[in-house]
């Protein structure tokens, strides 16, 4: 007679690394922006700390922060000319200059955070564009929307 105990093991699907990896860093990405301020104030020099202290003051907005996810989409890609067109065409989505600054320094975190991941888990085989969809895992979390 057959042991079952343990055949749900096997009906288990395998998950390749590399998704279990972004998958583990988005959550902690998520939850590192949900809380407010996040810890750039760790690894932004002492000079940018006080150009851009006013983005740390107080938490930004939703829309800032969705914008802010997607100019680091777009940084990942190398697509400066689009950065510049949006910063430029979108300004108005920014109400503050500490809006401005909460909007650079959570660029610049998401964006080192991201390829900080890439050269650490080289083993991994982390593209770009993988860490591109890996941010849109951490928007879904961010976001959720819950109808009750």
């Amino acid at each position: 007679m057959r042991d079952r105990r343990f055949d749900h093991l096997y009906d288990r699907q395998k998950q390749p690394v590399k998704s279990y990896v972004l998958e583990r860093f988005a959550e902690e990405l998520a939850a590192e922006l949900a809380a407010w301020p996040p810890p750039f104030v760790d690894w932004v020099t002492e000079e940018l700390r006080a150009r851009w202290a006013a983005g740390a003051a107080e938490r930004p907005r939703e829309d800032v922060l969705r914008f802010a996810l997607e100019v680091a989409r777009l940084d990942l890609l190398r697509d400066f000319e689009e950065i510049d067109r949006r910063l430029a065409s979108e300004a108005h989505r920014l109400q503050t200059p500490a809006e401005a600054a909460a909007l650079h320094l959570l660029v610049r975190l998401v964006t080192e955070k991201c390829l900080g991941l890439k050269e650490y888990a080289e083993g991994a085989r982390i593209r770009r564009e993988d860490l591109v969809e890996m941010l849109g895992w951490v928007e879904r979390r961010l976001f959720r929307v819950t109808l009750a």
